[in-house]
This record gives structure tokens, C-alpha cells and sequence, in this order.
């Protein structure tokens, strides 16, 4: 999560333990207000960061988020609710099928392409509807592999990148003013009359919407990309996930063409799916390195245990979710993919079972991930239609035997989730599905 802040001068830093996470909170002394970028009031300043990433500076920007802040995110609130999700959702499976069963003729495929495409195209055809254009998955591929360098500002000039985000823009113009509210119930086309109340031209609205959607698919690929990578390196873990994916579709469905016309969010929160729900979590909890950044409103104290923590108005605290998620005390074996971690006796709903656990990869408080319950809905499908139309190997090319094989190094340009170094061939072999 990247933050703009104002320049400090001088600021005395101080470091404190809270339960299980890292706490630094930064007194300001003296400062002075930078030029350049603005900063711009609300509780998102983060966005400022990530649509500066994707698209530069635009004059509009406050404009901008003050129109995200109170209207569009207020929309994303209602309709991305675990209550209200299942309205949405009834294309995502079908197109995720269509397009994973499109990998039945090549025995060999980049695993994280081929997961990135379903989630995709489901999702656009869930939040946009078919007025999309599905063939822009291509240009959002190149799009997604370059951003992690723009959002970390290291130095770098892509032309495949760039031309890529152009093309995108321009569909995405062409699609926000095609918009009809009358006609047009989908999520993403009913932000157009909000950007139009507040003056903000098509194109300038475009960048915001190419912001959502790589905020939308970028956690989400990498976190389903581990899930994979960890299931592969654990032939036992993944044995076990599948064979439960296998049962809950033979008794719970009767066979997978029906899983596709019911896989509502409702019936995919169900302990049926205890072993997959964990084996998310415990993806989550180990490929987060996001950054909490709260600004205190007010002076407060922060008790935890014994100690009090005095935090005056105007301070910055940031918390270090991913020090609190490596801590052996909370997660015995800490580094280690546990796929039974969260599995629970009795199951509670999807992310119940890390109620007691310092659990911060989908934020906290009045700003958790406003798509959490989408995002936990698109990795459950599309794991379970692929490893129920195909056996998973891992190549190892010149290195050994399979055995052997290793995932991926994490890659230093990480932002919000751990990204791979490269992407990994894997061989598919068709099964019978029933």
C-alpha cells in the first residue's frame, strides 16, 4: 500500500510491539508541505499513489477522489457484499469454464497465465457485462506484469506497457460512454452517470476504472498463483485439496456441469470446501506484504497486555501485517504452508476460521478490502474447475528430477502481494471429469 505523506523535516520515529505486530509510529516535529505530487484529503491516499502509477497526473485528481470516497466507493460497498454478491455473480463460472477448457489442447502452459485469463474474463463479464471486449486480456496481461516497477517507482520505460495502457484506456472510454443507466445493470456501467455528476470526462474516469480493475485482479492472481505453486511443491497438500474438490462435486453437486450453473458465493461458504478455504488463507497470510498506514484523528492509547502506547493527533502509525503473520508464537511453523491450518471442528463461514489469529492481509477495521468476498468466490471456482478438469505437473527443465522442482523466487518489486520472479510451465493431462 503505498501512501503520499508530507515531507518531514525533522521526526523523531519510535518503534513498539502490539500483540503480534510491528507498530512505528512517526511524531512530526516540523514539516513543510511538498509541491509535487498534491496531497489529497480522504481515506484513501493510497489510490492517489496507485492511479499516479497507472496513468500519470491528471489536474482532476482531488476531483477524482472525492468522487471515488463518496460515491463509487459506497457503490462497491453495497454490491461486493458477502449479502448481495450472489447477484452478480452467475456469469463468472460459465466464462471460467469456457476459457479453462480452452487449455485442453496444450499439454504444456504458464501457470500463472493460464489462471490469470479466467479470473480475467469471469470477472469483467460479472462486473461489466458482455459490452466489455473479452480480447483485451492479452493488453491487461502486459499491463499487470509491468505495473509492480511503476508502483514501486523504479526506474524503467516500457513501451509494451505503455501501449498496452493506452489501448486499454481507450476501450475502457469507449465502454463507460456506451453506458445506458436505463438498460445497463451492471456494476462498472453505473459508474458513469457518478463521474458525469461531478464533470469528470469519460477520458479521465477511464484511468480510474484501469486503476480498479488491476487493484480488482492484481492480489487476487498472485495469491491464486502461490495457491498453486505451494499445492505443487506439497504433492500430499494438493492430493488432499482435490480429493475434496472431487467429493463435494460428486455428493454436492452430482457432477461439474451443474457445479458451473450453481456455484453461487452462498454455496461455495460451506464446510464442504473446509480444506480449500484454509488452503486460500494460508496463501493469503504467507503472500502478503502489504503496509498499514493509519493518520490518528484524535490522541489515543493503544493497551496490549500490560503496555500502554500513547498515540497523539496527527501521528502516523504503520503496522506491519506481514511481521505479525511470520510470528512462530501465533503460526507454529510459520514459513512454512500449512494447507489444515485455518480447518476448524466446526466450520464458521469463510473468514471466520482467522478470528484469534492476527490475520491483516485484507486490511481491518471501516476500511477492509471492499472485495474480499468476490475475491475468495473467483480463487474457490477457478481452483476448483481446474483441478477438476486436469492433473497439475510441475517441468523441470535441466534440473532434475520432477521431484525437485521448487517454486519461484519472490520477486523485490512485490507491492500489496508477493509477486514470482517468472512465471512456471506446467504439464496438464485432461481427466475424466463426471
Amino acid at each position: 500500500m503505498l501512501m503520499t505523506l508530507p515531507v518531514l523535516s525533522t521526526a523523531q520515529i519510535s518503534a513498539v510491539v502490539v500483540g503480534l505486530t510491528v507498530v512505528i509510529i512517526f511524531r512530526t516535529m516540523n514539516t513543510r508541505a511538498p509541491t509535487y505530487p498534491p496531497i489529497v484529503g480522504g481515506p484513501f491516499p493510497w489510490h492517489d499513489s496507485h492511479l499516479q502509477a497507472v496513468c500519470g497526473d491528471s489536474p482532476l485528481q482531488a476531483q477524482i477522489q472525492d468522487t471515488l470516497v463518496h460515491k463509487i466507493f459506497p457503490v462497491l460497498d453495497r454490491r461486493l457484499s458477502k449479502r448481495t454478491l450472489g447477484d452478480l455473480a452467475p456469469p463468472f463460472a460459465p466464462l471460467a469454464f469456457d476459457r479453462l477448457k480452452l487449455l485442453s489442447g496444450r499439454p504444456e502452459v504458464f501457470l500463472m497465465r493460464s489462471l490469470t485469463e479466467p479470473l480475467y474474463i469471469g470477472a469483467n463479464g460479472m462486473l461489466f457485462g458482455t459490452r466489455f471486449p473479452q480480447d483485451t486480456c492479452e493488453d491487461f496481461c502486459i499491463f499487470l506484469n509491468g505495473l509492480p516497477k511503476r508502483l514501486c517507482k523504479f526506474p524503467s520505460w516500457s513501451i509494451p506497457f505503455n501501449r498496452a495502457r493506452d489501448r486499454l484506456l481507450q476501450r475502457i472510454s469507449d465502454y463507460l460512454e456506451g453506458a445506458n443507466p436505463t438498460t445497463d445493470d451492471k456494476l462498472v456501467s453505473s459508474f458513469t452517470p457518478l463521474f458525469k455528476e461531478d464533470d469528470i470526462p469519460i477520458e479521465v474516469a477511464a484511468s480510474s476504472i484501469l486503476s480498479f480493475m488491476s487493484l480488482l485482479h492484481q492480489n487476487t492472481v498472485n495469491v491464486i498463483f502461490w495457491l498453486f505453486a505451494w499445492l505443487l511443491e506439497d504433492p500430499t497438500a494438493l492430493a488432499s485439496v482435490r480429493n475434496e474438490i472431487d467429493k463435494v462435486i460428486r455428493e454436492d453437486f452430482g457432477n461439474l456441469q451443474t457445479f458451473i450453473v450453481e456455484a453461487n458465493p452462498e454455496k461455495l461458504d460451506s464446510p464442504s470446501f473446509v480444506l480449500l478455504n484454509s488452503a486460500i488463507l494460508e496463501t493469503m497470510r504467507l503472500a502478503s506484504v502489504q503496509t498499514g498506514v493509519r493518520i490518528a484523528t484524535c490522541d489515543m492509547d493503544i493497551t496490549d497486555r500490560e503496555k500502554t502506547i500513547p498515540i497523539s493527533k496527527g501521528e502516523c502509525v504503520v503496522l506491519d501485517p506481514r511481521g505479525a503473520h511470520l510470528d512462530d508464537s501465533a503460526y507454529p511453523n510459520c514459513e512454512k504452508f500449512v494447507v489444515d491450518r485455518f480447518v476448524e471442528s466446526e466450520y464458521r463461514g469463510d473468514f471466520a476460521t482467522t478470528a484469534g489469529y492476527p490475520f491483516f492481509t485484507l486490511g481491518a477495521g471501516k476500511h477492509v478490502c471492499k472485495g474480499r468476498f468476490l475475491a475468495l468466490y473467483e480463487i474457490k471456482v477457478v481452483t476448483i474447475v481446474y483441478l477438476s478438469l486436469f492433473d497439475v505437473t510441475p517441468i523441470v527443465r535441466g534440473k532434475g528430477p520432477s521431484s525437485t522442482w521448487e517454486p519461484p523466487k519472490p520477486n523485490f518489486h512485490s507491492v500489496g502481494t508477493i509477486h514470482p520472479t517468472e512465471d512456471v510451465l506446467v504439464r496438464l493431462r485432461p481427466r475424466s471429469v463426471p
